[in-house]
């Protein structure tokens, strides 16, 4: 594998795009250079209409010219639901016969035709007992990379790389605490991400189809608020249980119950495919995971320590800039994650 320039970490979101610049990636202690969120135009994500793109495209634009970045090399990632991975054991495997084992292997679990994606396989371990080597595949449609490549391009960006959230935080969270055995949470607004590391490689994702957007319609719903007042008020209160007199927990709750049992699913589907314990600890990432209460909320409903992530732990940030990031600071852990990214 070759030695990546230095570049910018692209995280795509329905709501905001961020970037993120990190120099010295190699070293124990990196620098951030600088970092940036723009809003997403509406109904652009994942979109083929070249016209969405240019949009999009649009946005990134702002983004380098409001955060005066001016690196113009990229590496991005795409939105954990359109991916596909598989954590795959191979037994008594040669190394020169493994790539073509997992191409093999793919075609059984790929729910499209293998010629309509783009693939790729990451090594996560040998267990020299069974003779057993560790595979994380990963699949994309390439339609769908495609458009992101295509987007950067509109923008006068050079992608270098594109890789999936999961990995990208993966590699943010492990930089940032050490930790080799994780649960991994991304809060965004159309869904939750979850993914599991263990001996610091990622060997579980999936996407929950339920996000931070579906709390502040079940608060709309509840109390028949403007969209934007239910938005403040999930922000403001979120799962607090001792104001309002428990109002807007008894409202989230239902929805927060659905996330929590697709969670618990996860974890069991991960200990019966790979024979391992559940994660002792939980990071929460994403814009979601600022909501009020959270961390104690799903540390009792999963039973696992739950904290909110910080990304930038190891990571040395200007004093002039540290004010402003310190209230987003889990919304850029994939970003973080993609421009630590040292190889293809």
């Amino acid at each position: 594998m070759s030695k990546l320039p230095d570049h910018v970490g692209l995280d795509f979101g329905h709501h905001s795009v961020k970037a993120i610049q990190i120099n010295d990636i190699g070293t124990k202690k990196p620098k951030l250079v600088n970092f940036g969120s723009q809003a997403t135009p509406h109904g652009v994500i994942n979109s083929e209409d070249e016209a969405h793109q240019k949009k999009l495209a649009d946005a990134l634009k702002a983004l380098y010219d409001s955060s005066n970045i001016r690196n113009k090399k990229v590496v991005m990632a795409m939105p954990e639901y359109s991916v596909f991975t598989r954590f795959i054991e191979f037994v008594g495997i040669k190394e020169k016969e493994l790539e073509n084992a997992v191409y093999y292997e793919a075609k059984q679990y790929i729910p499209i035709p293998i010629d309509d994606v783009q693939m790729s396989f990451i090594k996560v371990g040998y267990d020299q007992a069974r003779d057993a080597q560790k595979v994380l595949l990963v699949a994309a449609p390439r339609k769908i990379v495609d458009i992101y490549v295509n987007v950067v391009s509109k923008a006068g960006l050079d992608p270098l790389a594109i890789e999936t959230e999961s990995i990208a935080m993966g590699r943010a969270m492990y930089r940032a605490t050490g930790e080799k055995h994780l649960l991994m949470l991304d809060f965004g607004s159309q869904s939750t991400d979850m993914s599991i590391m263990n001996d610091g490689y990622l060997v579980f994702s999936q996407s929950i189809s339920i996000g931070s957007d579906s709390l502040t319609q079940a608060i709309v719903n509840k109390f028949n608020f403007e969209y934007n007042q239910a938005e403040e008020y999930k922000r403001n209160y979120g799962l607090t249980p001792d104001v309002l007199e428990g109002k807007i927990v008894t409202a989230l709750d239902p929805i927060m119950q659905s996330i929590v049992t697709e969670i618990l699913r996860g974890i069991e589907f991960y200990k019966s495919q790979t024979l391992l314990s559940a994660p002792p600890k939980c990071l929460l990432n994403g814009d979601g995971a600022l909501l009020p209460g959270l961390e104690s909320y799903l540390t009792t409903a999963l039973s696992i320590g739950c904290k909110i992530a910080d990304p930038f732990q190891n990571i040395e940030i200007n004093k002039k800039i540290e004010g402003t990031l310190s209230k987003s600071k889990p919304s850029f852990s994939v970003a973080v994650g993609l421009g630590l990214k040292d190889r293809e």
